[in-house]
């Protein structure tokens, strides 16, 4: 680890009701390190798609893993399931949906969101998103 990075690492049951208490802690955390503006509006929409997509798709009863990193010029995520898994291949140019469409949103909006992406899945094994933002906007200067 970076000593100049601050670290955010816990774990929340899969259980719907817990997503948004996670959600607000890393966005709690991400303002207390100096991330504001559009980075810190479209990083919490990107990590609330990857939150809500292992609590309803990993249909396992461990927690989900969350860490965020914040460094001078960037915020990382990464969430981490031991669910049931996917092939990558299935979604890897996932684009979004038909307006009238219930589902099939949340990768191809993590994507629009950040700057970086990655998701590794394999079937029986859980899957894991990485995503991240290099700042841009002038009042994130002042990030750890």
């Amino acid at each position: 680890m970076n000593s100049s990075e601050a670290v955010l690492d816990f774990r929340v049951r899969p259980e719907p009701e817990r997503s948004r208490g996670a959600r607000d802690a890393i966005i709690d955390f991400a303002r207390r390190n100096g991330v504001a503006g559009d980075d810190l509006a479209y990083f919490a929409t990107a990590v609330g798609e990857a939150l809500a997509n292992a609590v309803e798709h990993a249909r396992a009863e461990v927690p989900i893993a969350v860490e965020v990193r914040v460094a001078a010029d960037r915020i990382l995520a990464l969430v981490q399931d031991n669910g049931v898994g996917c092939e990558t291949g299935l979604v890897a140019d996932a684009e979004l949906p038909e307006p009238d469409a219930e589902r099939g949103r949340g990768l191809p909006i993590m994507r629009r969101c950040c700057h970086i992406f990655a998701m590794n899945s394999a079937p029986g094994k859980g899957t894991a998103v990485v995503l991240g933002r290099y700042f841009r906007s002038a009042e994130n200067s002042t990030a750890a």
